[in-house]
């Protein structure tokens, strides 16, 4: 049983150009970017992140879990859309640890603490992510 705990965010640009040469530039930016492209059709590419990349922790904060980009054409205009997300299983389970671990020793207001800045970051993680997901499409789509 795969337990799938993330955020689905989308962000969508319009351009003229052929969907051929959008795949190409999309699969040369996520090689750039050192990101897996595993599945690639005529209107889309899919791609994730290797959880055993070893990273700067500024790096990871500013990197997609996974995504794919989704091309349809209409009226000899083309629109792209990147359909990106971000897992949750990690920071779940490094706070349900540390609460655990707190309760344990008596510090029942402590994991409020540890709640809170974790949704504080993960808010502030979506917000980045969303203006590094319109960088990304507009880089391709120039």
């Amino acid at each position: 049983m795969k337990i799938k705990l993330q955020i689905l965010k989308k962000v969508t640009q319009s351009t003229s150009l052929d969907p051929s040469i959008i795949i190409d530039r999309i699969k040369a930016n996520l090689d750039k970017e050192d990101y897996r492209v595993l599945k690639v059709t005529n209107n889309s590419v899919q791609f994730d992140d290797s959880p055993w990349k070893l990273m700067w922790n500024f790096q990871a904060v500013r990197r997609f879990d996974g995504g794919k980009f989704e091309i349809n054409v209409q009226d000899n205009l083309s629109t792209v859309t990147l359909s990106y997300y971000r897992s949750l299983i990690a920071p779940v389970i490094i706070l349900a640890a540390i609460s655990v671990g707190l309760i344990k020793d008596g510090e029942y207001y402590a994991p409020l603490g540890f709640l809170s800045f974790y949704l504080i970051a993960i808010t502030f993680n979506m917000f980045t992510l969303k203006g590094i997901a319109q960088e990304m499409l507009a880089e391709i789509i120039e």
